[in-house]
Protein backbone atom coordinates (compact mmCIF):
# COMPACT_ATOMS: atom_id res chain seq x y z
CA UNK A 1 0.00 0.00 0.00
CA UNK A 2 1.23 3.21 -0.87
CA UNK A 3 0.15 6.87 0.09
CA UNK A 4 0.09 9.57 -2.28
CA UNK A 5 -0.16 13.63 -0.41
CA UNK A 6 -0.23 15.08 -3.89
CA UNK A 7 -3.72 13.41 -5.18
CA UNK A 8 -1.17 11.89 -8.21
CA UNK A 9 -0.69 8.36 -8.32
CA UNK A 10 0.71 5.92 -11.55
CA UNK A 11 -1.79 3.30 -13.17
CA UNK A 12 -0.80 1.06 -15.90
CA UNK A 13 -2.80 2.03 -19.33
CA UNK A 14 -5.13 -0.28 -21.33
CA UNK A 15 -4.65 1.15 -24.23
CA UNK A 16 -2.99 3.70 -25.85
CA UNK A 17 -4.20 7.70 -24.42
CA UNK A 18 -4.23 9.85 -27.45
CA UNK A 19 -4.16 12.92 -25.58
CA UNK A 20 -3.11 14.41 -21.87
CA UNK A 21 -6.47 15.70 -19.70
CA UNK A 22 -8.70 12.97 -20.67
CA UNK A 23 -11.23 11.66 -18.00
CA UNK A 24 -9.90 8.08 -16.75
CA UNK A 25 -11.96 5.05 -14.95
CA UNK A 26 -10.80 2.16 -13.62
CA UNK A 27 -10.01 -0.55 -16.39
CA UNK A 28 -9.17 -4.21 -16.61
CA UNK A 29 -7.69 -4.19 -12.97
CA UNK A 30 -6.82 -2.07 -9.99
CA UNK A 31 -3.46 -1.69 -11.61
CA UNK A 32 -4.84 -0.19 -14.71
CA UNK A 33 -7.17 2.48 -16.16
CA UNK A 34 -8.97 2.95 -18.94
CA UNK A 35 -10.64 6.31 -20.68
CA UNK A 36 -14.26 6.95 -19.64
CA UNK A 37 -16.69 5.93 -22.47
CA UNK A 38 -20.07 7.63 -20.90
CA UNK A 39 -21.76 9.81 -18.29
CA UNK A 40 -23.11 7.00 -16.31
CA UNK A 41 -19.37 6.12 -15.80
CA UNK A 42 -17.78 6.68 -12.25
CA UNK A 43 -14.51 8.46 -13.63
CA UNK A 44 -11.20 8.07 -11.34
CA UNK A 45 -9.10 11.17 -12.92
CA UNK A 46 -7.39 12.74 -15.36
CA UNK A 47 -4.49 11.43 -17.45
CA UNK A 48 -1.15 13.40 -17.04
CA UNK A 49 0.17 12.53 -20.40
CA UNK A 50 -0.59 10.74 -23.29
CA UNK A 51 0.91 7.00 -23.99
CA UNK A 52 2.48 4.89 -27.28
CA UNK A 53 1.09 2.06 -26.19
CA UNK A 54 -1.05 -0.32 -23.54
CA UNK A 55 0.56 -1.12 -20.42
CA UNK A 56 2.56 2.28 -20.50
CA UNK A 57 2.40 3.95 -16.93
CA UNK A 58 0.53 6.76 -17.15
CA UNK A 59 0.34 9.71 -14.04
CA UNK A 60 -2.89 10.18 -13.04
CA UNK A 61 -4.64 13.29 -11.12
CA UNK A 62 -7.18 12.40 -9.25
CA UNK A 63 -10.93 13.81 -8.88
CA UNK A 64 -11.07 15.93 -5.64
CA UNK A 65 -7.92 15.03 -4.21
CA UNK A 66 -5.08 16.71 -6.64
CA UNK A 67 -4.82 20.36 -5.75
CA UNK A 68 -5.57 23.00 -8.12
CA UNK A 69 -7.97 23.19 -11.24
CA UNK A 70 -7.74 20.92 -14.18
CA UNK A 71 -7.56 21.02 -18.10
CA UNK A 72 -10.24 18.89 -19.50
CA UNK A 73 -10.69 17.95 -23.22
CA UNK A 74 -14.39 19.31 -24.33
CA UNK A 75 -16.67 16.91 -26.12
CA UNK A 76 -18.36 19.88 -27.52
CA UNK A 77 -19.90 23.72 -26.08
CA UNK A 78 -20.16 23.64 -22.60
CA UNK A 79 -21.59 26.40 -20.50
CA UNK A 80 -19.23 28.29 -17.98
CA UNK A 81 -19.68 27.42 -14.17
CA UNK A 82 -21.62 24.08 -15.80
CA UNK A 83 -21.78 20.93 -13.87
CA UNK A 84 -19.92 18.22 -15.84
CA UNK A 85 -20.04 14.12 -16.16
CA UNK A 86 -17.69 11.96 -18.55
CA UNK A 87 -18.46 11.91 -22.55
CA UNK A 88 -16.95 9.56 -25.08
CA UNK A 89 -13.45 9.15 -25.69
CA UNK A 90 -12.28 10.51 -21.78
CA UNK A 91 -13.82 13.78 -22.73
CA UNK A 92 -16.35 15.94 -20.58
CA UNK A 93 -20.05 16.92 -21.83
CA UNK A 94 -22.28 19.09 -19.50
CA UNK A 95 -24.58 16.61 -17.74
CA UNK A 96 -27.29 15.16 -19.55
CA UNK A 97 -31.06 16.73 -19.34
CA UNK A 98 -32.27 13.17 -20.27
CA UNK A 99 -33.76 10.88 -17.55
CA UNK A 100 -30.57 9.04 -16.11
CA UNK A 101 -27.95 8.28 -13.51
CA UNK A 102 -24.55 10.73 -14.27
CA UNK A 103 -21.42 11.05 -12.44
CA UNK A 104 -20.65 14.75 -11.50
CA UNK A 105 -17.35 15.21 -10.88
CA UNK A 106 -16.88 19.16 -11.36
CA UNK A 107 -17.49 22.49 -12.76
CA UNK A 108 -16.63 23.81 -15.84
CA UNK A 109 -14.46 27.31 -14.98
CA UNK A 110 -14.57 28.62 -18.55
CA UNK A 111 -16.88 27.46 -21.82
CA UNK A 112 -15.64 24.98 -24.78
CA UNK A 113 -17.12 25.93 -27.90
CA UNK A 114 -16.77 22.73 -29.55
CA UNK A 115 -15.76 19.71 -29.79
CA UNK A 116 -12.05 18.74 -28.56
CA UNK A 117 -11.85 22.50 -27.12
CA UNK A 118 -9.20 22.11 -23.90
CA UNK A 119 -10.88 23.98 -20.78
CA UNK A 120 -10.48 24.66 -17.25
CA UNK A 121 -12.35 22.96 -14.48
CA UNK A 122 -12.29 22.55 -11.01
CA UNK A 123 -12.67 18.91 -10.00
CA UNK A 124 -14.61 16.76 -6.93
CA UNK A 125 -15.23 13.44 -5.59
CA UNK A 126 -17.57 11.73 -8.40
CA UNK A 127 -21.33 11.98 -7.04
CA UNK A 128 -23.80 10.32 -8.75
CA UNK A 129 -27.03 12.75 -10.03
CA UNK A 130 -30.36 10.89 -10.89
CA UNK A 131 -31.81 13.43 -13.81
CA UNK A 132 -35.78 12.20 -13.95
CA UNK A 133 -38.00 13.58 -16.64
Amino acid sequence: MSFHSNGKITKKCDAILAAANLLLKFGSDADHVAVTTAATEKPLGFSHSPTDAAEDVVGVELLGAAPGTKEAVASGAIDADALFCADAAGKIQAVPEEAGTYYVCGRTLEAANADGDIIEVETCLPYAVVVSE
